[in-house]
């Protein structure tokens, strides 16, 4: 794998949506990928943002959703080849920051009680469980509710 030497994270946006369907190709299976749709919503919604990690290519994104004391982080999808490159990270930091931007108290998200990667990087900026959903991605395939709050130390 080669290093990404220029990565610069920013607002994503309509004309990104072949490059982010691409990677929710690439990076899920078909049963746990948001549609077309889905992204187009989610990129045009005013309670919404999602935000890019690019230099030359779109690398991955963010997807978070604002309410007025909790952003609730919808996604992050980084291409399969460019993983553990610091590019979740830089998303996730990107993301806590415009939250406290907002204003919000407390960041939440799921995330499959399988993918220790993704756990592993949410309990590095602070995440902890406050509880398990069953099923929630289909039969046996339960998500972790995590949850920490905005502002302060984001980082590492």
């Amino acid at each position: 794998m080669t290093a990404i030497a220029t990565l610069s994270t920013g607002p994503a946006g309509l004309g990104d949506l072949d490059a982010i369907l691409g990677l929710e190709r690439a990076g899920f299976p078909a049963s746990e990928q948001w549609s077309r749709t889905s992204w187009q919503s989610e990129l045009a919604g005013e309670s919404l943002r999602v935000l890019a990690a690019r230099d030359d290519l779109l690398r991955g994104v963010i997807a978070l959703r604002f309410g007025p004391d909790v952003c609730d982080l919808d996604r992050i999808v980084v291409d399969p080849q460019q993983r553990r490159q610091g590019i979740g990270r830089s998303l996730l930091a990107s993301g806590l920051e415009l939250a406290a931007t907002r204003g919000v108290q407390e960041m939440i998200l799921e995330v499959r009680t399988d993918n220790a990667a993704a756990i592993a990087l949410y309990r590095a900026y602070g995440f902890a469980q406050l509880a398990v959903r069953g099923d929630y991605y289909g039969p046996g395939r339960d998500a972790m509710i995590m949850g920490r709050p905005v502002g302060g130390d984001d980082h590492e």
